[in-house]
């Protein structure tokens, strides 16, 4: 089926008929072959197998099914206007991607948007093509097996089979206490100024020299705003499907500035290290990252001067002023945690717990929602909720989040009683409960719909699962790790202790 597959380039009969695990199947093999080309160092093999992965008819098919149907950007236009929404014009999309040579073709600029963040201040992407992202992803597709068997084990953004816990895993055993092991008091919790912004084009170049030529025109494309073209000296556009990747590769090497890796290319545990790199311990999450340390001297004496001599030689600098020292007894926040040493005369111990700044913003969402939705039917209100509290409470769910959970049910539940009380003026309070409340199992008072029989999601009984971390280098592309992926991927991994 693969051979039929790559035997018919360039034409697809109907785009509704396509046996998708085919094209996937064939793009994976390539994928794992090239993982082990590059874990055995062979450079040639790895060179000739992403050329043929991005010549490939599978690749090209399964690159645009995931810009045009998968990508929550598929309705987002680049500078020409176009989006591919239809079964007709992706299917003439692959055409048109099977026509082009992807070493030689001449991308197109940019469009310029800006989106809110968090903090009230806005975000600048540069959005390309449909056809530029098809083309990005194609790369993509070839590039990310090669480094995820380069990149380093405690890197942990935009990587497949990893998540924003593995890295809050690793922080807080690198600064709990466990019995007489002091481990890391001191904790560098570092910001990179603009990181996407400011990426040095030819230092990023140096490390992707099969694809040299076609990533360095999408960083010299340009930029479109206000109907002026603007030139890109610098940076890698957010927006773009291979900037995470690009970022990552840039970043790569940070945590072997402190020893993470021996001779031989092994992960060398902080505790085994020489010098001034033993109790060292880096974490990155894409530009965040975060040093644990011994002491507050090696950080300011050793740590700082050679991160600041790294990302130099990159085009960043760190942002000083967020840039902070602090001591894991005062705590800190990472990817929307607050880590602390929690100690009194009987015991100490360090918890992970969704930050005061998550729980606002997230308390301020489920306002928004029902106040902008006052006459609204109780079900719906429901279906607009439940999403937003259940993909919250399963981001938090690993850590000690449940006298958390317990608040924001609370307030959540305040809420509602509020609207009940003010689409019900004239009806009395037991009507009101009768109504809109109901119990379940050892669970009362809990919101919904009686006919529907729809009720609000509980955030309570997922609190304090126990996470269990990549391990080490484990990569998905690696055929060796099948069964290991399987099982991390099913229930038997969770557990009933929280961190």
């Amino acid at each position: 089926m693969c051979e039929s597959i790559e035997q018919n380039k360039g034409r697809v009969a109907d785009w509704d008929i396509i046996q998708w695990d085919t094209p996937k199947r064939h793009v994976r093999r390539l994928q794992e072959r090239i993982f082990r080309a590059t874990r055995d160092k062979d450079w040639a093999r790895v060179k000739n197998l992403q050329k043929l992965l991005v010549r490939s008819h599978s690749a090209r098919l399964l690159a645009v099914k995931r810009v045009t149907q998968e990508n929550k950007g598929r309705y987002t236009p680049g500078v020409d206007g176009q989006i591919y929404t239809t079964s007709k014009e992706r299917a003439e999309l692959v055409e048109d991607v099977c026509q082009t040579n992807i070493f030689n073709y001449k991308c197109k600029p940019l469009r310029r948007v800006y989106i809110p963040k968090g903090s009230g201040d806005k975000r600048p992407l540069g959005i390309p093509t449909v056809k530029d992202r098809v083309m990005q992803m194609l790369v993509k597709l070839a590039l990310e097996p090669e480094w995820e068997a380069r990149f380093e084990p405690h890197s942990h953004g935009f990587r497949p089979g990893r998540r924003c816990m593995d890295a809050i895993w690793q922080i807080w055993t690198n600064i709990k206490i466990h019995g007489t092991q002091k481990r890391s008091a001191w904790i560098l919790d570092a910001d990179i100024s603009g990181c996407f912004d400011n990426i040095n084009h030819e230092a990023l170049l140096k490390r992707v020299p099969v694809f040299r030529e076609t990533v360095r025109r999408w960083l010299k494309s340009g930029i479109i705003e206000f109907g002026k073209y603007f030139q890109t000296k610098s940076g890698t556009p957010q927006g773009g499907i291979i900037s995470p990747l690009l970022a990552n590769i840039a970043l790569d090497g940070m945590e072997r500035l402190f020893g993470a890796e021996n001779s031989k290319g092994n992960y060398s545990y902080p505790s085994h290290r020489r010098g001034k790199n033993k109790g060292l311990n880096l974490v990155r999450y894409a530009d965040d990252f975060v040093v644990t340390a011994p002491s507050k001297e090696r950080i300011v004496s050793y740590v700082l001067p050679k991160l600041r001599v790294f990302l130099k030689e990159r085009g960043m600098e760190l942002n000083e002023a967020k840039t902070m020292i602090i001591h894991r007894n005062d705590g800190f926040d990472f990817l929307g945690f607050t880590l602390r040493q929690y100690s009194n005369r009987v015991r100490s111990v360090c918890l992970a717990k969704p930050s005061k700044k998550a729980v606002k913003r997230h308390l301020r969402d489920i306002k928004t929602v029902i106040s902008n939705n006052k006459q609204m039917k109780a079900d719906e209100l429901i279906s607009k909720l439940n999403p937003i509290i259940r993909g919250w409470a399963n981001y938090y769910c690993y850590s000690s989040a449940k006298e958390t959970f317990n608040y924001i049910d609370y307030r959540i539940w305040n809420m509602l009683w509020q609207w009940c009380l003010r689409r019900h003026k004239d009806k009395g309070k037991q009507w009101i409960r009768h109504r809109y409340f109901m119990n379940k199992g050892n669970r009362s008072w809990i919101f919904g719909e009686r006919k529907e029989n729809v009720l609000l999601f509980s955030r309570s009984f997922r609190a304090g699962v126990k996470y269990i971390p990549v391990k080490g280098y484990n990569s998905p592309y690696d055929a060796s790790l099948h069964d290991y992926w399987q099982k991390r991927h099913g229930k038997s991994w969770r557990r009933t202790t929280p961190m």
